[in-house]
């Protein structure tokens, strides 16, 4: 579903609900009203919305700083693998064929097989998990003198690095706001929007106007948390292009660059 449709469902649906409830409920409260209606409704209006707004603001900036969090995270662990790339020119010539190689096949299942999979379930990939273990296993096979020297060591501390990045990577995308926190965020807006319907004004285009308004920013706020919810899927889901350089690095590094 494109970017433009999702939102015109969303945001769409919620403007609907005002229009249609404030046009239902003004009918069947003609001739019902009495002095002091609002003065009563008001303050347990305003009570009700501020409540709602501010969990609404909580869980939008939550799922924001998740988003962001998460995508500086892929950043980071594929410029650490560009390191631990240039890392392996210390490494003698036979085990480094081996580890650049090992490399490359977990930056291409990260890419390739695992993207598709963390936006479709959130879960990581076999064939990625299996390439990390085998470059710690490459790693453990090295001779002891080079395992221990310096470049050996550095090269230890950045792959555990690639390999904490990775989980909190698979931990984000299998991440995403509980079954009840969106009830609560749909049924506390239907009732926001729905005590707009019993306020009183002489004419019905301001009343209109002022509940479809307080809809679509409702619905416009539920949009973009919807949108960050998961990282990794939807329209605004973080793409694999940072891995993609990564490979591209490679090769420059191949190259003597």
């Amino acid at each position: 579903m494109s970017l433009f449709v999702l939102a015109l469902s969303i945001i769409g649906v919620t403007i609907l609900y005002a229009l249609i409830g404030v046009t239902v409920v003004r009918r069947r409260m003609a001739g019902r009203v009495r002095e002091g209606h609002n003065d009563v409704l008001v303050p347990i209006f305003l009570t009700a919305g501020t409540i709602y707004a501010v969990l609404l603001a909580f869980l939008v900036i939550g799922v924001w700083e998740n988003y962001s969090a998460t995508n500086d995270n892929v950043a980071d662990e594929a410029a650490t693998l560009s390191t631990l790339y240039r890392q392996t020119n210390g490494i003698p010539v036979g085990p480094r064929a081996e580890l650049r190689s090992m490399l490359r096949e977990y930056t291409e299942a990260v890419a390739t097989d695992e993207w598709p999979l963390q936006a479709a379930s959130g879960t990581p990939s076999p064939r990625a998990r299996r390439a990390i273990g085998k470059l710690y296993g490459a790693y453990l096979t090295l001779d002891p003198k080079v395992a221990a020297s310096p470049i050996g060591l550095e090269f230890l501390g950045t792959l555990r690095t690639v390999a904490v990045d990775r989980n909190r990577r698979s931990t984000a995308a299998s991440e995403q706001l509980p079954g009840v926190l969106w009830a609560v965020l749909i049924v506390g807006g239907a009732v926001v929007v729905g005590m707009t319907f019993l306020l009183y004004m002489e004419e019905i285009w301001p009343h209109v106007v002022f509940s479809a308004l307080m809809a679509g920013l409702i619905g416009t706020l539920l949009f973009i948390t919807l949108l960050l919810n998961r990282p990794f899927a939807g329209p605004l889901a973080i793409p694999s292009e940072k891995f993609e350089h990564a490979l591209n690095v490679y090769d420059s590094v191949d190259q003597g660059n």
